[in-house]
């Protein structure tokens, strides 16, 4: 009945317009943010064409575009400038001048910048340092980087308290041991005016891909947008697909505390691939990209319910919660991320296809206007579709995505798979060089990522993939290139590395982990808990500073803890400094 309505509602209510233009390229735009500009255009970052494209406020007409040195990772307005956040090698923040796009100022700030934040009342703007772990504060007025703070891991967004006294910062995973029974990423607070982190405020469990973050018009409620893992429970036990959901949490700004967390799945039918949140008085917004759709519910109704409700530990775990708060609307093209509420408008870019999406906010009428009518994809481009699809997995639950966020990276949590036994989780393992380095997975258990990519698709989503779409995702996967570490000092070594990759040496710590993805491909008995005759894989420590936790249960949350706790590889005495540089030299590789 439900789904007979959303494609009477679809057919009644959207009409399709292609964009006349003479601009349009073949390689796709691949959206990271959106801002309007005083006079109302449509600004969007661009990864695929490496650009600032200006359009039309409807889409149907570009105006210009500026041209990047490295990938647009997030756009911001604020008078006659633009503010774009740049990544590649090096975090930077850069500001142009809207009327002709000449650049004033490039800015570094840290690796993986991100999400700038402005804020008029003060000139100030934040930008977001993935992949350093900082928050910078930007003074708009003399073009410098004023202060910069450390949050837990991997900072996405930020949203400004209605006092503008606090920032609040969605950290992307969780920043702790895997091997426990509450797994979280957190929510960091910062304080504004001395810039210092005074909370982390930790959400529901087995939350983690916290992207996006807003807050309520009355400044008394922030929402973020994550994934809920299921980890605690062996898979075997679960619905069929329900491994993850997806959700957003309260967060009680007076008392900085977090309330709960609503589902926003449904009993048989999920809304994976959550994104963006934003809200008004009326409504919440939420984009899906994994089933290609947004998310309306009526705000009052669900905040009135959800402060009623007895048990707010029980809310995740209840499917019905937005039944009769919430449409489904069903959008053009695949892969809605970024979102921008404007007015009596909802904007939405879908990242799969180029078409924007434009729902008015009241009538919930939608026009598509497809930007880049002329676009072709790759295999690698079909493959990263397919990977953040999750239309084709049974109900909907999840895609690949789901527990391998971050471009196909890890979700700092341990999971209970069925493919190699009940009853003995293991850490979640980044794609990255997968297919280069066999076999896969902690256990070995697949012999290679060509077999564990299609293995997944029939045993975690319950989907028989075509052998066309897994060869894509094998083409997308190994087309996976490692961020550059953080811990290297314009793209060298530090000094305090060096001395590392010396005692890495002396320990032999390179007979395992060796080659130019420091593995020896090899399974190896490690330690007592030893569960599988051959071991445990030798994994590459290629980008390891990202993968946290670590070794095959998670229980090191950090690289130091490897070495110093649990002395992996390390079968004499060593100082607390020595300790420290193997450290530093490992998460440089």
């Amino acid at each position: 009945m439900k789904t007979q309505k959303n494609v009477k509602y679809w057919l009644l209510g959207v009409v399709v317009s292609i964009a006349i233009s003479a601009f349009a390229e073949q390689t796709p735009l691949y959206p990271t943010g959106l801002v309007l500009d005083n006079q109302g255009n449509l600004i969007m970052s661009e990864k695929g064409q490496k650009r600032i494209a200006v359009y039309s406020s409807d889409g149907r007409r570009m105006e210009k575009t500026y041209a990047m040195p490295e990938i647009p990772t997030g756009v911001a307005v604020c008078e006659n400038f633009l503010y774009v956040t740049t990544f590649e090698t090096k975090g930077v923040l850069r500001v142009l001048d809207l009327s002709d796009g000449k650049e004033i100022a490039a800015v570094e700030t840290g690796s993986g910048a991100c999400s700038p934040l402005v804020n008029k009342e003060t000139g100030k703007l934040y930008v977001c340092n993935q992949f350093q772990n900082t928050v910078s504060e930007f003074d708009m007025k003399t073009n410098k980087v004023l202060r910069t703070v450390s949050v837990l891991r991997e900072p996405k967004a930020a949203v400004i308290s209605k006092d503008g006294k606090y920032l609040y910062v969605t950290n992307f995973l969780p920043a702790q041991r895997a091997d426990v029974d509450y797994v979280a990423a957190c929510v960091s607070v910062i304080e504004l005016e001395g810039f210092s982190k005074v909370k982390d405020i930790k959400l529901a469990n087995g939350s983690n891909a916290l992207r996006g973050i807003c807050i309520t018009p009355d400044g008394k409620f922030v929402y973020v947008s994550h994934n809920l893992g299921r980890y605690t429970v062996p898979t075997s036990q679960l619905q069929q697909g329900w491994m993850n959901t997806s959700a957003f949490s309260v967060i009680d700004t007076e008392k900085q505390e977090f309330m709960g967390v609503v589902i926003v799945d449904e009993p048989e039918r999920g809304a994976a691939g959550i994104w963006s949140i934003a809200c008004n008085e009326e409504n919440i917004f939420i984009s899906h990209s994994g089933t290609h759709e947004i998310s309306v519910i009526r705000h009052k109704d669900m905040l009135d319910k959800f402060l009623a409700y007895p048990d707010k530990s029980m809310l995740e775990y209840d499917l019905t919660f937005l039944y009769g708060l919430r449409e489904r609307i069903p959008l053009q093209g695949n892969g809605p991320r970024s979102i921008l509420l404007a007015d009596r408008r909802l904007i939405v870019p879908t990242y799969f296809a180029d078409i924007l999406n434009i729902m008015d906010i009241h009538t919930h009428a939608l026009t598509a206007v497809e930007l880049n009518p002329e676009r072709v994809e790759s295999d690698v481009d079909k493959g990263e579709k397919y990977f953040n699809d999750a239309s084709h997995c049974f109900q909907n639950w999840q895609s690949c995505n789901g527990c391998h966020p971050g471009d196909g990276r890890t979700d700092g949590m341990n999971w209970d798979l069925m493919n190699d036994g009940v009853g003995n989780s293991k850490n979640c393992k980044s794609m990255l060089f997968s297919h280069v380095t066999p076999p896969s997975m902690i256990s070995g258990v697949r012999e290679s990522a060509e077999w564990a990519v299609r293995a997944g698709f029939k045993f975690i989503q319950f989907f028989d993939v075509s052998e066309e779409d897994a060869r894509c995702v094998d083409a997308y996967l190994k087309s996976l290139k490692p961020v550059p570490s953080p811990y290297l000092v314009n793209g060298e070594l530090s000094a305090k590395a060096k001395a590392g990759k010396k005692i890495y040496e002396k320990l032999k710590c390179d007979e395992c982990h060796s080659g130019i993805y420091y593995t020896d491909m090899k399974m190896h008995r490690i330690g007592e808990d030893i569960e599988f005759e051959k071991g445990w894989d030798t994994p590459t420590l290629r980008e390891v500073w990202r993968t946290a936790p670590y070794l095959f249960d998670g229980r090191a949350a950090t690289m130091q803890e490897v070495f110093e706790i649990h002395r992996h590889g390390i079968d004499r005495k060593i100082s607390k400094k020595d300790i420290e540089a193997l450290t530093e030299y490992v998460n440089s590789l």
